[in-house]
């Protein structure tokens, strides 16, 4: 699905974001100790597809991206975004299938991101790896998916009251929303049962007005309409019978001959001007 925004992203539009984000940092220097991550630095100055989506993503209004961009690259360096690795995780809580990339896809082509629901139970894990595992994998995904849009599914098959957990919750739908700007297609909520309908309806308010245009409630039946038959999950009676089991990351080598996932990103959308001439928004995010 493609709803169609009557705006174009230039170069011009691009160039202009850039040099915001160069002249205060030159003027006013960097908000965080030790200064912003390299990583995202690099990708501020070379990765158009990037500053791209902070402008698709606030309608072209430029405050809004810059700021949207500013508040990004601190989060990302206090939280330690580019310093995630599969090896400074909890490995048990990486494994576990509570959220994966599958090898699904949804109608339009993009990756099912999933939440395997029923393996959390709200007080029985550490929040604060929970959150760095999901930041893992969220990045990790956007790494193989060259930047493209993802679906998160949240498969709340046999789930309870118990499984739910609404701040974990808001801190999921606020991560996407203020930090990956134009990265989601669809929001699929699958096979939720009707004890958790109040539930889901807070939760729904928690959603810009955008968001909620991209979420779908469904279960076997409707759930056709999203994903085929040849993508839906043996789980749900589909054909695609991937099981969550943990792989390596194949990561990128650099020229000094180290690797590093987080350079992944850095060589999409590298400026040029062609890449983003006439560029139409054509999707709505978080």
């Amino acid at each position: 699905m493609v709803l169609e925004v009557k705006m174009i992203v230039t170069p011009d539009h691009v160039k202009e974001l850039r040099q915001r984000f160069v002249t205060k940092l030159e003027d006013e220097g960097s908000p965080v100790p030790g200064g912003f991550h390299p990583a995202d630095l690099a990708r501020v100055h070379e990765n158009d597809l990037w500053l791209t989506k902070f402008l698709e993503e606030k309608e072209l209004n430029m405050n809004d991206a810059f700021n949207m961009l500013w508040d990004t690259c601190i989060w990302r360096k206090e939280f330690g975004v580019n310093d995630l690795t599969a090896d400074n995780i909890r490995q048990d809580y990486r494994d576990a299938g509570l959220y994966f990339p599958h090898t699904a896809r949804d109608i339009d082509g993009k990756v099912l991101f999933m939440f395997r629901c029923k393996l959390y139970q709200r007080g029985t894990k550490d929040l604060k790896e929970l959150k760095r595992v999901l930041i893992y994998w969220i990045e990790r995904t956007i790494r193989e998916q060259n930047g493209d849009l993802i679906t998160p599914v949240f498969d709340m098959t046999d789930c309870g009251l118990s499984h739910i957990d609404l701040p974990y919750t808001q801190y999921i739908i606020n991560i996407f929303k203020n930090y990956y700007p134009e990265q989601i297609n669809y929001i699929i909520v699958y096979d939720m049962a009707w004890i958790l309908n109040a539930t889901f309806q807070v939760i729904k308010k928690l959603l810009p007005a955008k968001a909620v245009e991209r979420l779908k409630l469904l279960n076997a039946k409707t759930v056709k309409e999203f994903i085929d038959e040849e993508n839906m999950p043996a789980l749900w009676n589909g054909k695609n019978t991937y099981e969550f089991s943990w792989t390596p990351e194949k990561l990128l080598t650099l020229s000094n001959g180290t690797t590093n996932g987080t350079k992944a990103l850095l060589t999409q959308g590298q400026s040029n001007g062609d890449i983003l001439k006439d560029k139409k928004v054509s999707s709505i995010s978080l």
